[in-house]
């Protein structure tokens, strides 16, 4: 879940085709898959969106999908080093390879990634356990209710309330591999690189922190717009290539009703065991922003000009898979700009969005109102939820921050 948009001569592939799920009652184990119907099912995707698509549940007649289990499962043809991705599994997920154990998570939020050695024909398998037995059991009660909730038992899950709330959300709770199942073949020898992108004075700055392992030979960064490229080489320092880049008096990012959205495509060019190896890290723009609260105020500003905000709160295009094509984040986000708003919030309730959502909204000119993927309800303090937020919320920034 990085800035990285694609990757030449490495070979990550995402695992679209091949996949198929099956239902079973709560408590269903991997033994006894072979007596479930399996039916063919598209990956990103929830349960809500396969029955969908099998005919075997609408609007009209929805079911109570927190009361079952869901399984996925992928014939794999694969040999040698290999990473398997896991770019979110909604919500209490356990994955099997070949029978083996190989994953457990209880954050849709957080993305994993495995390494394993692969000989051949594999099975991949996911079971996503129901959540209603996990709802029924006794825990202490929260120092207040939240009237929106059927079940005040959610506060203890790191998972969306989308199909959670009657009346407000459609009964279709994220349940299944939500987000890109993927492989990366090879031992894994570039890691996942960090822009924290700045203005100081009339000077553009990026820093970028790429982890790594002992197979980059040489690293550059480079930021293009127009005719206009500055390049910066990185140094290597404690088993990471860091470095940072100036533009000088850059083209700033704007929001549509004050100038020019203005961005900049960047990309790593690195020298990996000999080969050449670009990674694609999309258009970044350049600005400030900052919160003006003299006198009492609220004030937004976008390089150091007020910014008066209009817009709305934003839901997924499509509330049964939470997936949609990149050009139809497209189209949505540009409607808002053509109604003249200039921000969108992604509220609490729902999902962080998939990367085509904030690249939209940067070609637009759209400011964001992001929020971490909470409500009001009385969250417990207990380390291990509190480990899974921080992975979340680290792994977020990580992938949101160099968004203008």
């Amino acid at each position: 879940m990085s800035g990285i948009r694609s990757v030449a001569c490495t070979p990550r592939v995402e695992l679209r085709e091949g996949w198929q799920f099956a239902t079973a009652a709560a408590g269903s184990t991997p033994d006894r898959r072979q007596d479930w119907n399996w039916q063919p099912a598209s990956v990103p995707g929830t349960a809500a969106s396969a029955l969908r698509d099998a005919g075997q549940w609408t609007w009209d007649d929805p079911r109570t999908l927190d009361a079952e289990d869901f399984w996925w499962r992928l014939h794999l043809v694969e040999s040698g080093a290999a990473t398997l991705g896991f770019d979110g599994i909604a919500t209490l997920a356990d994955v099997w390879l070949d029978g083996k154990p190989l994953l457990g998570s209880d954050n849709m939020f957080v993305a994993h990634r495995v390494a394993v050695e692969l000989n051949g024909n594999h099975e991949l398998l996911i079971r996503c356990r129901a959540l209603a037995p996990e709802l029924a059991i006794r825990r202490p009660r929260p120092r207040w209710r939240v009237p929106m909730l059927r079940e005040q038992q959610l506060r203890w899950f790191r998972t969306s309330l989308l199909g959670r709330t009657p009346g407000w959300s459609p009964p279709c709770p994220p349940i299944g591999p939500w987000r890109p199942v993927w492989i990366e073949k090879g031992a894994p020898t570039v890691g996942e690189p960090t822009l924290d992108i700045g203005v100081e004075g009339d000077n553009g700055i990026v820093d970028v922190v790429l982890e790594s392992g002992d197979g980059i030979e040489s690293a550059i960064l480079i930021f293009e717009r127009d005719e206009q490229r500055v390049v910066s080489g990185l140094e290597r320092h404690d088993g990471r290539w860091l470095g940072r880049l100036i533009v000088n008096d850059p083209v700033l990012w704007w929001p549509h009703t004050h100038g020019e959205p203005a961005l900049y495509r960047a990309w790593l060019e690195l020298v990996v065991a000999g080969v050449a190896v670009r990674l694609d890290l999309g258009q970044r723009g350049f600005r400030t922003i900052r919160i003006d609260r003299d006198a009492g105020d609220f004030r937004i500003m976008v390089n150091g000009v007020d910014v008066f905000c209009r817009g709305a709160c934003w839901t997924p295009l499509d509330a049964v898979s939470l997936n949609a094509p990149a050009e139809a984040y497209e189209s949505a986000v540009d409607q808002v700009r053509d109604a003249g708003m200039n921000m969108l919030r992604v509220a609490g309730p729902t999902v962080y969005e998939a990367d085509a959502f904030y690249e939209a909204m940067d070609r637009a000119g759209i400011l964001l109102w992001q929020d971490l993927m909470f409500a009001n309800m009385d969250y417990p303090e207990d380390p291990g939820f509190v480990a899974g937020v921080v992975a979340e919320v680290e792994q977020q920034l990580a992938r949101l921050k160099p968004h203008a």
